[in-house]
């Protein structure tokens, strides 16, 4: 992993552990394990990191995106890994939220918008029904809502019934 992984790394779990008021140049460099003046070698200032982390956390929508246009049950597969917590593209998205509901970093806002924006196309093309994308986005963001916040008895038990369900409505594969 480079130094600026490892800077984003540190920014990220700092944001998530302890908020982004903790989440300085100086607490980001320790973090990382680099000086306060390599930390500005690779982000200039912490608006370059909130950047650096919409770009990377862009950069995953983006292979995803790509990953669920080539599979053959892209909607079970987008929503049972909204079931997935703790992987490197939820460490970025929960930042990125942290980040987002202060108000200060629209670049932050604009990275999530973004990806709900590229979801919602993505059900869309492969649904080709625009509000049953729709329904399956907000479907997928109550499953990890409650599978972030261990809401529910048995989210696996409830997802094969949501999904039982939900099939009724997509389109038959040809």
């Amino acid at each position: 992993m480079n130094t600026r992984d490892e800077i984003l790394n540190a920014f990220e779990e700092l944001i998530i552990e302890q908020g982004e008021r903790s989440a300085t140049i100086s607490g980001v460099a320790a973090a990382a394990g680099v000086s306060k003046g390599g930390l500005l070698y690779h982000f200039g200032s912490k608006d370059a990191l909130v950047a650096g982390l919409a770009d990377r956390f862009n950069e995953q929508v983006e292979a995803e995106v790509d990953r669920l246009r080539e599979i053959d049950d892209p909607v079970e597969v987008f929503l049972r890994e909204s079931l997935e917590i703790n992987h490197p593209t939820d460490r970025t998205f929960i930042a990125l939220i942290g980040l987002a509901q202060l108000g200060e970093h629209q670049i932050a806002k604009d990275a999530l918008a973004r990806f709900d924006t590229l979801a919602w196309d993505t059900l869309a093309d492969v649904l080709g029904d625009r509000a049953l994308a729709h329904l399956v986005l907000r479907v997928s963001d109550g499953l990890y809502l409650r599978a972030a916040l261990s809401i529910g008895e048995d989210s696996r038990a409830d997802f094969t019934e949501l999904m039982g369900q939900l099939r009724k409505l997509l389109p038959k594969k040809s």
